[in-house]
């Protein structure tokens, strides 16, 4: 990877709103350079988007639950088609397929007890989901993912 790019992607890890304007000052080039820089990492699949963190409490959330997912791929079921199911759900904030001892973890917000109750039962309808294990925790507590870099 090239240093500008190197930089770029650094930058906006750090800070995802972060204007082209300011990465150009920074770096002294170009506004039109770093967008060129960023598109073409974009078109290789080295940054595949962005987001926003956001303090779960402080918008309503009591709570991150984690469900560790594991599939079935018997009668046609598709691991894929889980991730992609998981993706969709609302409260669901990162979804992907792991290596171990699980095929998938979903990371989600709930109110309550009764919702990451209702987010698990909602989890294990999805076509191929053979078992769930989950852990759950409050939003103020410094283990919660909104600690940890993605």
């Amino acid at each position: 990877m090239k240093e500008l790019d190197q930089y770029i992607a650094e930058a906006l890890t750090d800070d995802g709103r972060l204007s082209f304007r300011k990465i150009a000052r920074r770096v002294e080039k170009s506004t039109d350079t770093v967008i060129n820089h960023y598109n073409r990492m974009v078109e290789r699949e080295e940054i595949r988007g962005s987001t926003v963190v956001v303090d779960a409490g402080k918008i309503g959330y009591e709570g991150v639950a984690a469900f560790q997912i594991d599939a079935t791929t018997s009668m046609g079921a598709d691991p894929n088609a889980i991730l992609e199911a998981l993706i969709e759900m609302p409260n669901v904030i990162v979804a992907t397929k792991t290596v171990g001892e699980h095929d998938l973890l979903a990371l989600a917000v709930i109110h309550d007890l009764t919702h990451y109750s209702q987010l698990g039962k909602e989890i294990a309808e999805i076509p191929g989901v053979k078992n769930i294990s989950s852990n759950v925790w409050p939003t103020s507590e410094e283990i919660c993912p909104m600690y940890f870099i993605i």
